[in-house]
């Protein structure tokens, strides 16, 4: 099973999405897309149509984007979460998550990248 192709949030450095496709993973963030502007609704969308999941360290609104979707039976190809930390900090921990879950393991699912110390 394929990893999963990660939307990083404004909040995470755009860096962090160059140094992984270095590696070979499908990443992009939003200031690369000139998506910075938008509302999370709007991110989270855009990601869907591009079966990304979205990385944020904003768990006040996603968690309840989240909550949305599934009430509406809408489906995400996932969000994941974390609290703000240094770029090697973020870089590991999602190298960690793309090595252990496949795009399908991560479909509908909120996840914390702390799970992946």
């Amino acid at each position: 099973m394929p990893p999963p192709r990660l939307y990083l949030n404004e909040h995470i450095s755009w860096h962090l999405a160059e140094q992984l496709r270095k590696l070979g993973f499908d990443v992009t963030s939003t200031l690369e897309l000139g998506m910075v502007d938008e509302d999370d609704d709007v991110q989270l969308a855009f990601a869907v149509s591009q079966q990304r999941a979205i990385v944020s360290i904003n768990h006040k609104h996603f968690a309840p984007l989240h909550d949305q979707y599934i009430a509406e039976g809408k489906e995400h190809w996932g969000i994941i979460l974390s609290t703000e930390e240094p770029v090697l900090i973020l870089r590991r921990r999602l190298l960690r998550l793309l090595n252990t879950l496949s795009a399908d393991e991560l479909k509908n699912q909120i996840r914390w990248l702390n799970e992946f110390k």
